[in-house]
């Protein structure tokens, strides 16, 4: 198996390759030895693309380390959904009674004041952690409990997020590993990261600089199809407006090629 992903890796044996093997054969350090070798042969990024959060997290968080012990310079890092990262700019609001100067505007949110004491020494707990590189940010990297609600406030959306004008910007986990990206050898990333990142042209190396490998890749159309899917609702207003457009449209059309008669 290791033979047959080195040899199409490297373009030896066209451009594809397709294995399906039983639980507990090896398959990801299967793919992982011949990938790393390759990609730093041919100066590319090997991502690794996992069907779900919690496969991805296992490379990142297992497998991955246990090659690191075999080849000590290999650098990696993981490309998660920006919902999976603490906002560290809501985490200070939402870990302090009082605001800071730069803090003013999202503590007079009321989606950034705690909801009670306990609430706030959790969010405290996390802040310590966090500014003493205990945690790395991401939700499921911490022992402290976290509920849906609470979550939903410590991170933030693209159209939220400050970006460049944020305080927080230079330590923002997020950010952090967005940057990582670009000194990585191998990014383990998921498939609907990854069909975000073709639609953008974000996050990933361009596919000309890096070498995919799908893991489950069976379940790739299904995340393909959920996330360039568009999908509206049609309302009565909405059918009378289009029926309305289509009667003017077949009007200027009869106006239009309507037999015009001949003057003799």
């Amino acid at each position: 198996m290791i033979a047959d992903v080195a040899r199409t890796l490297a373009g030896e044996e066209g451009r594809h390759l397709a294995i399906e093997a039983p639980t507990g054969v090896g398959k990801t350090l299967s793919y992982l030895i011949p990938g790393i070798a390759i990609a730093r042969e041919e100066q590319k990024t090997l991502v690794v693309s996992t069907a779900n959060v919690a496969l991805q997290d296992q490379i990142f968080s297992k497998d991955l380390p246990l090659l690191r012990k075999i080849i000590p310079d290999l650098r990696f890092t993981a490309a998660f959904g920006r919902g999976r990262y603490v906002c560290p700019r809501n985490l200070a609001a939402l870990a302090s009674s009082e605001p800071t100067q730069q803090d003013l505007l999202a503590f007079l949110d009321d989606e950034l004041t705690p909801n009670n004491q306990e609430e706030q020494k959790r969010c405290a707990r996390l802040k310590g952690d966090l500014d003493g590189y205990k945690w790395d940010g991401l939700r499921d990297h911490t022992d402290i409990a976290i509920d849906d609600d609470l979550w939903r406030r410590l991170s933030t959306d693209k159209a939220s997020c400050l970006n460049r004008n944020c305080h927080y910007y230079r330590e923002c986990p997020f950010f952090v590993a967005r940057r990582e990206i670009q000194e990585a050898e191998v990014v383990v990333a998921n498939h609907a990261l990854v069909m975000a990142a073709m639609e953008s042209e974000a996050v990933l190396p361009e596919p000309k600089h890096l070498l995919l490998v799908l893991d489950e890749g069976h379940h790739l159309p299904d995340v393909a199809r959920d996330a360039l899917e568009m999908s509206a609702e049609i309302t009565a207003s909405w059918y009378r407006l289009q029926l309305d457009l289509f009667s003017k449209l077949v009007a200027t059309c009869m106006e239009q090629f309507r037999l015009k008669p001949r003057h003799r």
